[in-house]
């Protein structure tokens, strides 16, 4: 289906666990994650210039906030990184369970950062949570999840998306601008074959493209009638999250994860889609 959309490798470093895609749209800049190699990259695709800002940990996102400075979500904690001389700030912890790591996380409409946990060394049923983070004052917002993963907002901001990845759902919340709250959940989109839901975004059209780990595949949705639009068949099985960017938002980005025998595993792609 769609085999026009062509996945073009465009970046490779023999990274184990690449994730959290995030586009910089005042300087055309990609953001990305290497989780276990404990470090974030900062890649002009133009120029194929990249920049690395090293963690000290496990680091499950990095977002830029409204200052222009990275917020980046490390096991020991949040962090406020200087672009320009990487001086790195600890902000907040969270996250009290020694047993897991910080997964994906997004920016608010706001500049809230939302942060989800997941098992670091294995899956703990039940003992996640999504954080709302703002400066150095967090609450939880989402409890008794099992691994907090894809997430964004409607254009509007007053729609929240969420996966938590065992249930193969994607979930729809009323978004509270002013109190961060949500409230109404309904679930929008069950993946019921192929691979799990990792991570996702939503196009300016109000549509959803998700990651399927384990599915080869990032499939676009309909979250009014839950219905599949289209998917993207990959060269790899472990699909880790996409992101929208490019000047005129016409590439989607995708992250991916290492699987033995698969050569471009663990690569970065990009896929012109319109």
């Amino acid at each position: 289906m769609y085999n026009d959309l062509k996945p073009e490798l465009i970046y490779y470093a023999e990274n184990t666990l690449l994730e959290g895609p995030h586009w910089d749209d005042e300087n055309n800049l990609l953001y990305f994650v290497s989780i276990t190699d404990n470090m974030i990259y900062c890649l002009n695709d133009e120029t194929k210039e990249i920049h690395s800002y090293p963690t000290s940990g496990p680091v499950g996102a990095a977002v830029l906030d409204k200052k222009g400075k990275i917020l980046s979500a490390e096991k020991s904690g949040i962090y406020s990184i200087d672009l320009e001389t990487k001086e790195r700030t600890f902000l907040t912890q969270p996250s009290k369970n020694e047993r897991l790591r910080y997964n994906d996380g997004k920016l608010d409409p706001r500049g809230r950062f939302l942060i989800g946990t997941m098992g670091y060394e294995e899956i703990i049923d039940g003992a996640a949570s999504l954080f709302v983070i703002e400066g150095e004052e967090y609450k939880e917002l989402l409890t008794g999840l099992t691994l907090s993963n894809g997430l964004d907002w409607s254009k509007n901001g007053r729609t929240f998306y969420h996966i938590d990845t065992p249930t193969r759902k994607i979930k729809q919340y009323d978004y509270d601008l002013d109190t961060a709250e949500v409230s109404n959940e309904q679930t929008v989109i069950e993946i019921k074959d192929g691979g799990v839901p990792d991570g996702m975004c939503v196009d300016v059209d109000g549509k959803i493209w998700v990651a399927e780990y384990g599915g080869k595949k990032v499939c676009k949705w309909n979250p009014a009638t839950g219905d599949k639009i289209l998917e993207i068949p990959m060269p790899v099985s472990n699909i880790t999250s996409c992101c929208l960017g490019g000047i005129n938002k016409n590439y989607l980005y995708v992250t991916t994860a290492k699987e033995d025998g698969e050569p471009l595993s663990g690569g970065l792609f990009r896929v012109e889609i319109r």
